[in-house]
């Protein structure tokens, strides 16, 4: 799949958090023409540190000052505190230095809403976590943010659930009509550039690139791969069981069209797992 294009340079623009999705809007900028300074505690982002330490923001100003700051940093399922410390004080921060924040939050925000799911939707018992991420999007959004709610991601080198389905690990639980939801890196990437160009200030938008039912997902990635589905079910997680249908009609309306689904991916990235399943 071929690096999302950009009908014509963002301005200058910071991405914090370095990870599979901010590496590859990053490089999707830069190949526009856009000037990028990348964040992140670690190498190789241009600026190796805390987006929530003062200094090290007053650093990055000192390289580069943006008119747009994509916030894709991720905490790896971290605690309360750590959700609160990267999104929370990070955007806290960027706003209170007047920059115009784009946010990368997520579908798990709407905790046990169920059906389709639109922005207008209001969350339903949500999680600790999924709280944190409401308080950021209230901060970026009151500042004139943009906030996009991603729904599951994958890319080239992490799909956890072709990983599992090839390596034999027991299916996602939940029942066979259960809904789940998925967006590709490229996609997104495509999604985050069309927001800050074309979104209104103060807007919330999905961003889910397929929405497929779970025995039909295994269906898709049996007939991909020539692997079986495992017979068993996974234990339920601490994320518990969502099935809604995300829908992203205002991001659409604004243009987007997602161009990869997991069949396809899995048609076309299924050796780069390095399984030794059979």
């Amino acid at each position: 799949m071929e690096t999302p294009g950009i009908a014509s340079p963002l301005p200058d623009c910071w991405v914090v958090g370095h990870g599979l999705l901010g590496a590859a809007l990053a490089t999707s900028l830069r190949c526009a023409g856009t000037r990028v300074l990348t964040l992140d505690l670690s190498a190789p982002a241009d600026v190796v540190g805390d987006a929530a330490d003062e200094a090290v923001l007053q650093r990055a100003l000192h390289l580069q000052v943006p008119q747009v700051v994509f916030c894709c940093q991720a905490t790896g399922g971290g605690s309360p505190a750590d959700y609160r410390r990267a999104y929370v004080d990070v955007v806290r921060r960027l706003t209170a230095l007047n920059l115009r924040v784009v946010f990368c939050s997520s579908v798990s925000v709407y905790g046990a809403a169920s059906g389709a799911v639109d922005e207008a939707v209001q969350p339903v018992e949500p999680s600790e976590r999924a709280r944190i991420l409401l308080e950021a999007e209230s901060a970026v959004r009151s500042s004139g943010g943009i906030v996009l709610r991603l729904a599951a991601l994958y890319g080239v080198g992490r799909c956890e659930v072709l990983r599992r389905h090839l390596a034999g690990e027991p299916r996602l639980p939940g029942q066979a009509e259960r809904i789940l939801n998925y967006v590709h890196t490229d996609d997104a990437v495509s999604a985050l550039i069309l927001a800050a160009q074309n979104a209104a200030p103060g807007s919330c938008l999905n961003v889910s690139g397929e929405s497929v039912r779970l025995e039909e997902l295994y269906r898709q990635l049996t007939v991909a791969t020539g692997v079986p589905s495992a017979a068993e079910p996974a234990p339920i997680s601490l994320r518990g069981l969502s099935d809604r249908l995300i829908e992203s009609a205002r991001l659409r309306k604004l243009g987007w069209k997602p161009q990869m689904s997991l069949r396809r991916f899995a048609e076309h990235f299924a050796d780069t797992f390095g399984t030794d399943a059979t």
